[in-house]
């Protein structure tokens, strides 16, 4: 009786989560009420002492909450869904569902900044020995990592191991490797890798054409490395939807590091909103160490308070963000440049164009 109404718990969960992807057609009470189904469907399924059941619902509160954005919430269900299943017997149904959930795990630390712990678990996935013939999908999400974090050489070695483990697989065009074909495309262009990048360039528009490309990871990766060339007013373009606007494209894993980057952009074109913008990030990102000092460090250059710049290059560097930390040493100017630009190209990148103040 416990396993079957958990079941029609989580069938009417997902049901109402399916739809939330067209938020126009939803009222004030599509979100609260996916929530409750989702949350219930969870303690149902516990009760029944079926771990995969209790997986499922998990898999599906993490969604809801996500949507309702409450992006911390739903990295810690993410969390709770791996240790779950971590004890579990090791059959070919549990295996699945573990390899689901790291996916999971993975995308929502990278949501959250946490950029260790999106490693750890994308590594899990890329020795997993299930996913060896399909490399492709084992190393997609530990290239988007390293890249975050600005781990040029790890990026460059899995990203061969990507690209023939998708070309023996005859090139599927799936939107989910779209993230890491933009990931290593942007660490050819930090690199000035014109070749490399327009190669990987044609690899994303082959793989993901969709509007997640254009409006979600895309627009932050393209906007990271339209600020490391110096064309803030560029990247502010990039950026412009409000984050309402693409929620559903931002609101999973790149909705703080898109108002972050959203933000930096703004006080780099000295955009007459920038104040707006930068309080308003800073409500979103609080607890994201990465997108907090990126916010924090743009607040410091609108006020040009170069302490409080500096301070941020400790914060990125605790968060394991090698890349933002010589970035903030080339915007602090002077000697710190110096040392910012030999940072940048220890890390292997080109030369930071510097931003051109309005």
């Amino acid at each position: 009786m416990a396993l079957a109404e958990a079941g029609r718990a989580l069938s009417d969960a997902i049901g109402a989560a399916q739809g939330l992807d067209a938020p126009d057609d939803l009222d004030d009470n599509a979100v609260p009420v996916t929530l409750a189904r989702a949350e219930r469907a969870v303690e149902l399924a516990h009760r029944t002492c079926d771990p995969l059941a209790e997986s499922a619902a998990l898999d599906t509160l993490t969604g809801a909450l996500s949507w309702a954005g409450d992006t911390f919430a739903a990295a810690g269900t993410a969390r709770r869904r791996i240790t779950l299943l971590s004890s579990t017997p090791g059959t070919p149904a549990g295996t699945h569902e573990l390899i689901e959930a790291l996916v999971e795990a993975t995308e929502a630390s990278l949501g959250v900044g946490d950029l260790p712990g999106a490693r750890r678990w994308a590594r899990q996935l890329a020795d997993h020995p299930l996913l060896a013939e399909v490399a492709h999908r084992a190393v997609g999400w530990l290239l988007v990592a390293d890249t975050l974090a600005g781990n040029v050489e790890e990026v460059l070695t899995g990203s061969v191991r990507f690209l023939d483990a998708w070309h023996r697989a005859g090139g599927p065009a799936r939107s989910t490797l779209g993230p890491p074909a933009a990931a290593v495309a942007t660490i050819h262009g930090l690199r000035d890798d014109q070749d490399a990048w327009r190669e990987w360039s044609a690899v994303l528009k082959q793989l993901d054409p969709s509007p997640a490309n254009t409006h979600g990871y895309g627009a932050v990766f393209d906007a990271m490395l339209l600020l490391h060339r110096g064309q803030a007013p560029q990247a502010l373009e990039r950026l412009a939807p409000e984050p309402g606007e693409v929620w559903q494209w931002v609101t999973w894993i790149w909705l703080h590091w898109y108002v972050a980057l959203r933000a930096e952009a703004a006080v780099l074109a000295g955009s007459s909103d920038a104040g707006d913008r930068l309080a308003e990030a800073r409500t979103v990102v609080a607890g994201n160490p990465v997108a907090t000092a990126m916010v924090e460090r743009a607040q410091a250059l609108l006020d040009n308070d170069q302490e409080r710049l500096l301070a941020t290059v400790n914060a990125f560097d605790t968060a394991g963000c090698r890349y933002q930390s010589a970035r903030t040493r080339m915007l602090a100017g002077g000697d710190h440049a110096a040392h910012g630009t030999a940072a940048v190209a220890e890390l292997g990148f080109a030369p930071m164009t510097p931003p051109r103040h309005p």
